[in-house]
């Protein structure tokens, strides 16, 4: 072989050791992103999974309380007789429409 051919070829290797060493960068940082997605994708998954268990329970107690069937308390205050000092006030009256202003 001549020293030309022997440049040539040289220079050929050279080349395609860059290029492999290029896509063996490349698919490091390929990998590395695909790492970091399936990361991210699990925490996802976790947090969705946590957040439809607080559905559900949210869900449990919104059945378990029934405001529909809810009894208010009784108002007694309607039942308790006037003390004194009310019943010797003067009974208010109610305005009428004809009274003046």
């Amino acid at each position: 072989m001549s020293t030309l051919s022997r440049g040539i070829v040289y220079t050929l290797i050279a080349a395609v050791f860059v290029l492999l060493l290029g896509i063996t960068a490349l698919l490091s940082v390929a990998h590395n992103r695909h790492r970091r997605l399936e990361d991210v994708t699990t925490d996802l998954q976790r947090n969705l999974a946590q957040q439809e268990h607080k559905i559900v329970e949210l869900e449990e107690k919104l059945e378990d309380c029934d405001t529909l069937q809810a009894v208010a308390p009784a108002d007694h205050s309607w039942d308790a007789q006037p003390s004194s000092a009310q019943s010797a006030k003067k009974p208010v009256q109610a305005a009428s429409p004809t009274d003046n202003w």
